[in-house]
């Protein structure tokens, strides 16, 4: 076998592994493309970051199964209350409010919706929009961790720091 043979089978076999390794995206991609068509930006792509949803399914460091990630920098979007309801219209049904904070003075915006996926499980969705730059990151948690942060949360930013 050729080396570009064993290179593309290579890919191959990553490829269906990671397709079938990512769990369903539960809204994320529609929120990116709502925003970027509303707003006329693009999200900013990091390279090989399916090789670290991969090794997130795989390993699962506490409790952290698949995690997505979107990033719009220097986005001068000055409706953050349009940006925010254009998240949460587009998460999903399924997604429930757990945190909303608003700052008017500085224009900051965070949003964390929860959506739980069966017993083990549960989706967040976070969104933080800050004068330039918005974040929209999708993360599925081992319910365990995220109770224990929940009722405990000094706890896990110890373990953090």
């Amino acid at each position: 076998m050729t080396n570009r043979r064993r290179i593309l089978l290579f890919v191959a076999l990553m490829s269906i592994l990671t397709l079938g390794a990512t769990p369903a995206r539960a809204g994320f991609d529609d929120v990116v493309r709502a925003v970027e068509s509303r707003y006329h930006v693009h999200h900013t792509g990091i390279p090989f970051f399916g090789l670290v949803r991969f090794a997130l399914w795989v390993a699962q460091p506490d409790g952290v199964s698949d995690l997505q990630l979107a990033t719009f920098e220097h986005a001068h979007i000055d409706d953050e209350r349009g940006l925010a309801e254009i998240v949460t219209r587009n998460a999903g049904e399924e997604f429930r409010p757990l945190v909303r904070t608003r700052s008017s003075r500085n224009g900051e915006v965070t949003q964390i919706l929860a959506h739980p996926m069966g017993r083990d499980r549960v989706a967040l969705l976070i969104f933080a929009h800050e004068r330039s730059e918005t974040t929209i990151v999708r993360v599925v948690v081992s319910m365990d961790k995220f109770e224990e942060a929940m009722n405990k949360p000094d706890s896990v930013m110890a373990s953090i720091r």
